[in-house]
């Protein structure tokens, strides 16, 4: 009796450990060194401070470009401003020129008219003398 008692006993113990199912094994666990590890995680660290830097420089290059846009487009106002005040200065030297040419011009006609003036005087005062000459010796 005890052949058989001991025969279903490890019956059923074989039954039951065929029936259990084999756990699998975990493939993604890897077993690396803490120092590798913390290695690996200064790196990731660094790489999210790259990555947000790199955000940050986009962001400024694009202030800059529109910086430099608004810039340019100043610049054009000035150049434009500068080229009329340019004008403006020519229209004003060819004024002041025109201004001094006819100047010019009457200075010359009032000395010719001041030789006029002078001769018919001169002669004017000759005719007199000479009329009061003759009008005395009558």
């Amino acid at each position: 009796m005890k052949k058989i008692v001991l025969f279903t006993l490890v019956m059923l113990v074989s039954f039951f450990g065929m029936t259990q199912k084999i756990k699998p094994t975990d493939t993604s666990e890897l077993c690396i060194p803490y120092h590798v590890a913390q290695k690996i995680l200064l790196d990731l660290n660094d790489y999210d401070r790259l990555k947000e830097l790199s955000k940050l420089d986009k962001e400024e290059i694009k202030q800059l470009n529109n910086k430099i846009y608004f810039l340019d487009k100043s610049i054009l106002v000035w150049k434009e401003k500068d080229s009329l005040s340019n004008k403006i200065v020519n229209n004003t030297e060819e004024k002041f020129k025109i201004i001094s040419e006819q100047n010019d011009k009457l200075r010359k006609e009032v000395k010719k008219l001041k030789v006029k003036n002078t001769v018919t005087q001169i002669l004017s005062g000759v005719l007199l003398t000479t009329l009061t000459v003759f009008s005395i010796m009558k």
